[in-house]
């Protein structure tokens, strides 16, 4: 039988990224710098082995029965917390839900706000869960372009007069796939057009305590005086993947809209979000982000030092001040697929900027490298394959 699926469903996209590393496992000596996955040294095993156990013996059925809908209360409570002190936040007439994984959220707003025939508006180039999520209900995805401080206001500006508009989506620390920091001044214009026009700001921030450089920007949620940005964080790159644990922050009306449409998903593992609390009152948190900044800060410096030895002078390599990802840009003129293809071929994974292109007609040209997953000589050497590859070509 051939069913006849929405359009919706017809125009999703299977992820260049995943089959990047599914390929690069038949090929013997493949370094895949693909995925987006935190060091291995980051992750505390020993203490998150002591929290497991402790937890499920306290109380077993606590963790194996349905838990709270609202979610493990005193984590909620701990985030809120953070948010406002970390990320200057304000506490009035805004609260914290826990979520199974920060990505969660993705699929939430737009369920929540959008319609058929909405629009959301994020970077020309993004984390493609993003803008996946707003087809899926739907919403049209509209890619606002960007130079090197990130979305420009004035671009979003055009695009938000025709009043479809629903929400903003911004990575302003170290995005994916470019590793751009936004600065404040732009962050600030991009508000007042929000405010302009009514829009929500989905401010994502899973990369935002992984800074090795740099100095510190304040959060958009910072200067939100009139309560239209929803905060969206993570334990996914600071403690565990697999635990998949977010959260997200925001103005008390919008969150309980979101409440309502989360509660038709069921309650979200409880065991999972206990093991995240009993780390963090175990552990002094802060110096723990300061421990893996430090590995992520010499991961990225072996790449970005071996990519500059061995690239063409006509690559743009955009080195981060945190996060996990640095992005290469190359000539307009690049045959971007044929590249592509070649370093497949040729033992090392990238992402061409395809994968993250909101408009298939602007495919850019470009590719993301991940530098957090890799063994120090494994970057070496995948970094110099790469830019010796591309020697052939410029």
């Amino acid at each position: 039988m051939k069913f006849r699926y929405p359009e919706k469903v017809l125009q999703s996209q299977s992820s260049l990224i995943r089959e990047v590393a599914q390929r690069g496992k038949t090929i013997h000596g493949f370094l895949s710098f693909a995925m987006g996955n935190p060091a291995r040294e980051s992750i505390p095993v020993g203490l998150i082995e002591e929290c497991v156990t402790e937890v499920f013996k306290e109380d077993p059925m606590a963790v194996l029965q349905y838990g709270p809908m609202a979610g493990d209360a005193e984590l909620t409570k701990w985030v809120t917390e953070r948010v406002i002190n970390a990320k200057g936040a304000k506490r009035e007439d805004n609260h914290a839900m826990v979520l199974t994984g920060s990505g969660k959220a993705l699929g939430l707003l737009p369920r929540t706000l959008c319609g058929e025939g909405d629009e959301a508006f994020c970077d020309a180039f993004t984390f493609p869960n993003s803008f996946h999520s707003m087809r899926n209900v739907g919403a049209t995805p509209i890619g606002i372009p960007m130079d090197d401080d990130g979305m420009i206001p004035d671009a979003l500006e055009k695009e938000a007069k025709r009043g479809k508009g629903k929400y903003i989506y911004l990575i302003p620390n170290f995005q994916n796939p470019t590793g751009m920091t936004m600065p404040l001044q732009r962050r600030k214009e991009l508000y007042e057009v929000a405010s302009r026009y009514d829009l929500v700001i989905y401010e994502d921030d899973p990369y935002g305590d992984i800074r090795f450089s740099g100095k510190e920007i304040p959060s958009i949620k910072s200067i939100d005086t009139e309560d239209r940005v929803l905060y969206v964080g993570s334990f996914s790159k600071t403690l565990s993947a697999g635990l998949r644990v977010g959260f997200l922050y925001g103005p008390d009306d919008l969150v309980n809209k979101i409440s309502k449409v989360k509660s038709a998903d069921g309650q979200d593992p409880i065991f999972n979000q206990k093991i995240i609390y009993r780390c963090l009152q175990k552990m002094d948190y802060e110096e723990h982000l300061k421990k893996i900044s430090g590995i992520y800060g010499r991961k990225c410096g072996l790449m970005a030092d071996t990519l500059k030895a061995n690239c063409p002078d006509c690559c743009k390599i955009l080195v981060p001040e945190g996060g996990m990802f640095i992005w290469v840009d190359l000539p307009e003129d690049a045959d971007i697929d044929k590249i592509s293809e070649e370093t497949i071929a040729g033992g090392v994974g990238v992402v061409k900027s395809e994968a993250f292109a909101v408009d298939s007609t602007n495919k850019g040209h470009g590719f993301r490298l991940n530098f957090s997953a890799s063994e120090d000589e494994d970057i070496v050497k995948g970094s110099e394959r790469f830019g010796k590859l591309l020697q052939k070509y410029f």
